[in-house]
């Protein structure tokens, strides 16, 4: 009747083992976790496309529109990102150089550049400039994509319904936002919601590929004889998911080379959705939400 009173004492010691085990584990999963490389995807405009200096609400030079611009790059200086990635291709990263040491050194003005008004200039060069930065990092991979390049097949019609309600939901708050309704951090805040990337990423990752045997509006810079039309809908995602796998081979090598620790990407909105889903699969990498920065009503989603 006694030995389970002499067990007492083994099995209490294995316990008190067992869980200093598991505390330890913990402590290496938790300083694992913070050794991760942060980075912040901004889905952005192409905003000197829609620059117009003849009117006011949509004259990205004007003192209004230029404080909001302040605020913007004042809020994403909270992050501190030690590099800034752009959208332009590695080709261009001399070009670049030249052109943000220039601005560093006061000796261009961004704002009367060629396309100065756009997120590149407005945002990643005053951004890295205030930060002094030495330079900036150029991701892109230049490829032949359209929104509007499948344009024939069986159940075109269900993937033409999904672009325009995608269009007439983006369309209606960029036309907001060129009205002066919205300022330019609100404006940024829609286009980084959650909901608005899972919509635009749906668009041209899933709903094409109900389309087959059918093709493509122009074959322009594309090799046509390896276009597989039978599943043109898929050959369509193919081309979007091409381009932005080889994007984040440019981010991986640009942050490997030059060890960053704080990532901000500064990118086209229909980018956002599937980096993201790249991204989220590599263990070295967290993301962090913009709206964690942007929004003012921010609520961190619930894991």
């Amino acid at each position: 009747m006694k030995k389970p009173l002499l067990l007492l004492p083994l099995l209490l010691f294995i316990l008190s083992c067992s869980g200093s085990q598991t505390s330890s584990s913990n402590n290496t999963s938790q300083a694992d976790n913070s050794g991760k490389i942060q980075i912040m995807m901004l889905g952005s405009l192409h905003f000197n496309q829609f620059h117009d200096a003849g009117k006011p609400s949509s004259n990205f030079l004007s003192q209004k529109r230029q404080q909001e611009i302040s605020e913007v790059n004042e809020v994403l200086m909270a992050f501190a990102p030690d590099m800034i990635m752009i959208e332009r291709a590695p080709a261009e990263q001399a070009r670049y150089d030249s052109l943000f040491k220039l601005h560093r050194q006061g000796q261009i003005k961004v704002n009367e550049l060629d396309g100065g008004t756009g997120e590149v200039y407005q945002f990643a060069f005053k951004l890295a400039g205030k930060l002094n930065h030495e330079q900036l990092y150029c991701v892109d991979y230049d490829q032949s994509t359209s929104q509007g390049l499948l344009n024939s097949g069986d159940n075109i019609a269900l993937f033409q319904s999904g672009l325009q309600n995608f269009q007439k939901v983006s369309r209606g708050v960029t036309a907001d936002f060129m009205a002066g309704k919205m300022t330019f951090r609100e404006f940024l805040v829609f286009l980084n919601k959650p909901e608005t990337i899972e919509l635009s990423h749906r668009q041209f990752y899933n709903l094409p590929a109900y389309v087959q045997n059918g093709g493509f509006k122009s074959y322009e810079g594309l090799q046509r004889s390896t276009i597989d039309t039978t599943q043109i809908g898929a050959e369509f995602i193919s081309l979007f998911y091409e381009r932005n796998l080889k994007i984040y081979s440019n981010i991986l090598n640009a942050q490997l080379k030059n060890k960053g620790n704080r990532i901000l990407l500064i990118m086209g909105q229909t980018h956002i959705g599937v980096l993201q889903d790249i991204m989220k699969n590599n263990p070295n990498y967290e993301i962090v939400n913009a709206g964690q920065y942007l929004d003012v009503n921010y609520t961190k989603p619930k894991v």
